[in-house]
């Protein structure tokens, strides 16, 4: 199971053109599936060891969902949250499940214990109110803003995958692996700079946006420097501090991967989905630019490499 998610994850990096370095050995342990990034021999600091196109990061600008979204008012977190429910509820559909099917549901966060599990584990603690307090409101987010997408007749939308337990699923993705990208794509979810695991103040790697496509204007000032970014910015982390957890969905239906390691054309889909990501065409000059994972640090062959 965990080879072939990992097999199907890098065909799909190949088709979407995320370049890793051959020095970086990403990992699937095979009784957790936790993932993790290791050096195959010594880095230092400067060496370029991962180039990722933004259109293929998932974000409310490239996703299928971004009409709904717009539509709707959605913004910020909660409108990543839909774009990742909605990715996920196309399954093999999903230009991204290639990418998404390797992650965990879900991050082990409070916000996703039962109010049972709350009471018992933080009562007498500081985070106790506070995870309580936020589970409530994150549930009214959800009232609020996304059963009623759930009620249009147009969308077709299916519950079992716009729940509340799937919102909180979400978010807990984005609290730990989401990256502030640009002004015009805000925040979202760049693969394979996402399962750097994450060591606060200790980083070996760093994530980039790197305008070196793009013509050097006057009129263009606001893309002049590079800008850096740690993961998890989109969204306080909180406590999370572990690794990676293993998916419940079967990857074994990806068809954007094989066996013979042969990248395959993840925009192929039915045509219902597929004009919903018409827009990839019509993007703003910031979207022609790649992100960039560059070393800060020297790391040893055989180390593991982390992000912030």
């Amino acid at each position: 199971m965990a080879t072939r998610k990992l097999r199907a994850f890098k065909n799909w990096m190949k088709s979407q053109h995320v370049e890793c370095s051959d020095a970086l050995d990403v990992v699937v342990t095979t009784n957790s599936s936790a993932v993790s990034v290791r050096a195959l021999c010594d880095l230092n600091v400067g060496d370029l060891v991962a180039t990722i196109p933004k259109e293929s990061c998932l974000t409310v600008k490239t996703s299928g969902a971004r009409q709904m979204i717009e539509e709707s008012d959605l913004e910020g977190i909660l409108a990543l949250a839909v774009v990742i429910m909605y990715e996920r509820s196309l399954g093999p559909l999903s230009p991204w499940f290639g990418y998404l099917q390797l992650l965990p549901y879900s991050e082990p966060i409070p916000l996703l214990w039962s109010l049972s599990q709350i009471d018992s584990l933080l009562a007498g603690t500081e985070l106790h109110k506070i995870v309580k307090d936020d589970k409530a409101l994150i549930y009214e987010d959800w009232k609020e803003c996304i059963e009623p997408l759930l009620t249009s007749v147009s969308l077709q939308l299916k519950a079992e995958h716009f729940g509340v337990t799937e919102y909180l699923a979400a978010k807990s993705l984005i609290a730990s692996r989401s990256f502030e990208i640009d002004d015009y794509h805000g925040c979202g979810m760049v693969p394979l700079a996402d399962l750097f695991n994450h060591k606060t103040g200790a980083e070996d790697v760093h994530f980039t946006s790197s305008y070196a496509e793009l013509n050097n204007d006057a009129d263009n000032e606001n893309y002049g420097n590079d800008k850096t970014h740690s993961g998890g910015e989109c969204l306080q982390r909180s406590d999370l501090e572990s690794s990676h957890s293993e998916l419940d969905d079967d990857a074994h239906s990806d068809k954007h991967g094989n066996d013979n390691n042969e990248p395959t054309n993840v925009n192929s889909r039915d045509e219902s989905i597929s004009g919903s990501y018409s827009e990839f065409s019509s993007v703003s000059e910031d979207d022609l630019t790649v992100l960039e994972m560059i070393m800060v640090k020297k790391v040893e062959a055989g180390a593991e490499v982390r992000r912030s």
